[in-house]
């Protein structure tokens, strides 16, 4: 079969996030059985990416504006041009990118599938959402992906969570071809070795912005320091919110206490969390949590929060631990009872690991999804 994935940014890039990944991976394993599998990404002018992944990858323009994804546009000329050279049997959207995505498809006769890794899916189309102009234009990146689901033959998400989300954003008639396919992480995770006794190392990766919680963690951090003062926190990633956060830190008076390394490569992530002794991940929202599956997959003890899918993965006190979101107290005590009972930690998140590598495998993904790609071309 031929198949198409799109997203926009790519998994090189500083744009990149859970998203992207998946797309890779998802790409990797469905070439691995047999598929010629190509990628469509974008990136910024001048942006310089050196990659050489199994299957094919497209390349189209990435503009980096935060009130509407323009990418649409870029996509929609990039997309149109490939099915004409290519004629994929499939092609499959991940984000706002896939707006036209439906048309192009059945132009030329192919089936169209979309996975949702949003956390919020309006209920209405663009034209009803039209009708309150303020509130619309704030969050028309999230009807646009309503759109690239709602036109879908079928809808993929990670996650029972994510998966009622999308029913009640695009009603139970469509709601029936929405499908739960759990994804994988990167097998590498599990090949991590611990090498963390005695530290005192707090960290969290992924981009920093507003649904991570990392304010919350820098005023639990901040009554850390009272109790263990060599605490030390680690965040990895970037985004928009990392000079706002910079800046708490030194309001709060533990900037000193706080290292903002950036993005790391997988190779230089695994090695460095390795060391570290508790993954801390104060999310508000999550419709997967790909860095808590990793973090549990490398056997690092994880502290986490009651929200979106994480429950699902998560069981609190058995493979992790979870507290109620924004809830600085119970962060708080999470952390210390981390850190002050390491083995208790450690046996927690021996368990985790068990259990992500049980659940979480790409090539049990991509099988998966095959079948469904399977189901949608034969209905053409």
């Amino acid at each position: 079969m031929k198949i198409c994935l799109t997203i926009y940014s790519s998994p090189w890039s500083e744009f990149r996030g859970g998203g992207q990944l998946a797309v890779h991976h998802l790409a990797c394993a469905l070439q691995k059985m047999g598929h010629d599998v190509h990628a469509l990404y974008s990136k910024s002018p001048g942006e310089k990416i050196s990659a050489n992944p199994p299957y094919t990858v497209h390349w189209t323009a990435h503009f980096n504006c935060a009130t509407v994804n323009l990418d649409i546009f870029s996509y929609y000329r990039a997309l149109s041009r490939l099915m004409k050279w290519e004629r994929f049997d499939i092609v499959h959207g991940n984000a706002e990118e896939a707006f036209f995505a439906s048309s192009i498809a059945r132009q030329f006769s192919a089936g169209y599938v979309f996975t949702s890794h949003a956390n919020m899916i309006p209920q209405t189309g663009m034209i009803r959402g039209m009708l309150r102009p303020v509130s619309f234009l704030k969050s028309i990146n999230n009807y646009l992906l309503r759109s690239a689901a709602f036109n879908a033959s079928r809808v993929i998400t990670f996650s029972e969570f994510s998966r009622r989300l999308v029913v009640k954003g695009v009603g139970q008639k469509k709601g029936k071809n929405v499908k739960v396919v759990a994804p994988g992480i990167d097998p590498t995770w599990f090949e991590v070795v611990r090498q963390a006794e005695g530290s005192r190392d707090l960290v969290l990766w992924g981009r920093m912005e507003e649904q991570k919680g990392i304010s919350e963690l820098l005023r639990t951090l901040k009554e850390v320091v009272g109790r263990i003062p060599e605490v030390q926190l680690h965040l990895i990633g970037e985004g928009n919110m990392t000079e706002v956060y910079r800046k708490q830190a030194e309001e709060l008076g533990v900037l000193d206490r706080v290292t903002f390394h950036g993005w790391m490569d997988v190779d230089a992530l695994q090695k460095f969390i390795s060391k570290c002794a508790v993954g801390v991940f104060p999310s508000r929202i999550e419709s997967f949590g790909l860095s808590m599956a990793e973090a549990m997959g490398a056997g690092l003890p994880i502290i986490a929060t009651r929200v979106g899918a994480l429950p699902e993965f998560i069981e609190d006190g058995v493979t992790g631990t979870l507290v109620p979101p924004g809830n600085v107290p119970a962060l708080y005590r999470a952390i210390l009872e981390k850190l002050e009972n390491p083995a208790r930690a450690e046996t927690l998140a021996d368990a985790g690991r068990e259990r992500v590598h049980e659940r979480f495998s790409w090539d049990q993904a991509a099988q998966k999804m095959t079948e469904i790609y399977q189901t949608v071309v034969d209905e053409i």
